[in-house]
């Protein structure tokens, strides 16, 4: 037997290579074989009589992947069997294609005459899912088309537009961009105020209008970024909210993370003549967390991502969920489908994001895939903190002396809660304590910080500080 291999290399949207293997033999019929296999973007039919299924198929396969390919004229195990081309095989494709086919699709249709046989090879892109065909919507699964059920078209109804934010019209069309313009600039990069960097930018919708792009990135943005901070580890005992925002998403993006780098203090720990600083949390997986919640939130109803600090931990927040044809084992990988794809394009181009999807590997590397948790069209990351925070354990210390304290000086607390300005003589005349015994009251509770004395003896008040 003798054996010979042509390559043949077709450049379609994605590159794709494909390579060509001939069988020969010397007293037998020459067969010629593909030496690739039929997959979630690679699909074999006998002839143009199954144009039809060959369609469906492609559909299933940008469903599934946004790109697939058809060889017409290639039998299922790759043998090469050729079909026969006229003059309208290529327009009855293309207008077969488009009176099934929704949404319209542009069709790359090509040909390969090896050894005498011809096959027509089909290829298609896309992201704009769900496609049908004839009205029906199919998923590609390996190498099969499978019926796509009511669930799995809900999502990938969701995920259909990776750029919804580009094509909607901001309500806002007064806009200014003094803010986007001068990052630019201090990034070092060519920026100019003008309709044509905008429009670089992907300010713009077909129409010509602000889209929501736009808006975000804007001086009037009018989008509030709240931090939360609760005592606890649950929302049962709310401390204090920041907010940021109001102005240029990347601003109000960087607010936060200042915010929070300044809140991630570290502790010493010293064995023996070793002395390591360590960090409350990694600061590096925050940032990836938080950049991620912005770049891929579900801004087209304009509600913001956000941050809670716990106790114990730090919570970012977004609207969204795993495209449906993104699995988890692809995600924790790194792998990246395009959402807010302009919003995406400008973070990179800023340098605020990467193309490699190192974030979620990084955020995994430390804390686990545990760290993530996507529930009712939201995903959550959850970074834990190394150690307990100085103020939980003085909140916590103070708790704890509270419960323990006797009698007379929860009088004393209770008293003062309601009358801050009294003298001790007349808290001792008031509870019915004696003095000496009311000032060694006050100098406890001082010592515990349970309360504390503002201002001058005669002209200050008592300030309790009891949780």
């Amino acid at each position: 037997m003798v054996i010979s291999t042509l390559k043949y290399t077709k450049n379609v949207y994605f590159n794709v290579y494909f390579k060509y293997t001939l069988w020969y033999t010397l007293n037998e019929v020459r067969q010629l074989k593909l030496d690739i296999k039929e997959n979630e973007t690679i699909e074999f039919k006998e002839s143009l009589s199954q144009l039809d299924k060959g369609l469906k198929s492609l559909t299933a396969m940008l469903n599934r992947s946004n790109h697939g390919i058809v060889y017409f004229g290639v039998k299922d195990d790759g043998e090469i069997c050729g079909v026969q081309i006229g003059e309208k095989t290529y327009s009855n494709i293309r207008q077969k294609a488009s009176d099934l086919i929704e949404p319209k699709i542009i069709l790359d249709i090509d040909k390969k005459t090896i050894e005498g046989k011809t096959i027509v090879i089909v290829s298609a892109n896309g992201d704009d899912i769900p496609y049908s065909f004839d009205g029906r919507f199919y998923i590609r699964n390996v190498s099969s088309d499978e019926h796509v059920s009511n669930a799995l078209l809900r999502l990938m109804l969701e995920s259909g537009d990776p750029d919804a934010i580009r094509y909607k019209e901001s309500y806002i069309q007064e806009l200014t961009f003094n803010s986007f313009v001068e990052y630019n600039i201090r990034k070092g990069l060519h920026a100019s105020d003008n309709k044509g960097f905008y429009k670089s930018k992907g300010f713009y919708t077909r129409d010509g209008k602000y889209n929501y792009l736009a808006f975000l990135l804007s001086d009037q943005s009018n989008v509030s970024i709240k931090v939360a901070i609760f005592e606890g580890k649950d929302k049962a005992c709310f401390s204090s909210l920041k907010e940021f925002g109001n102005k240029c998403l990347i601003d109000s993006m960087n607010d936060v993370l200042e915010f929070v780098r300044l809140y991630n203090k570290n502790k010493i720990e010293i064995n023996g003549i070793a002395r390591t600083e360590i960090d409350l949390f990694n600061f590096e997986s925050f940032k990836e967390a938080w950049v991620n919640a912005c770049m891929h939130n579900h801004w087209i109803d304009m509600l913001p991502p956000s941050v809670f600090i716990f106790d114990d931990r730090i919570e970012v927040f977004s609207y969204g969920q795993l495209p449906f044809n993104l699995s988890k084992e692809e995600f924790f990988a790194g792998t990246s489908v395009p959402v807010n794809k302009s919003l995406k394009e400008v973070f990179v181009s800023l340098h605020i994001a990467e193309q490699t999807g190192h974030g979620v590997p990084i955020i995994v590397e430390h804390y686990g895939k545990e760290a993530f948790s996507f529930k009712s069209g939201t995903v959550t990351v959850t970074i834990p903190f190394a150690f307990e925070p100085d103020d939980v354990a003085g909140r916590r210390a103070k708790k704890l002396a509270q419960q323990r304290l006797n009698a007379n000086q929860r009088k004393v607390i209770e008293y003062l809660k309601l009358n801050p300005h009294v003298t001790q003589t007349q808290l001792a005349e008031a509870l019915s304590i004696g003095v000496g015994t009311v000032k060694k009251i006050v100098l406890k509770l001082q010592k515990l910080s349970l309360l504390e004395r503002v201002g001058s003896k005669k002209d200050g008040y008592w300030q309790v500080k009891v949780y």
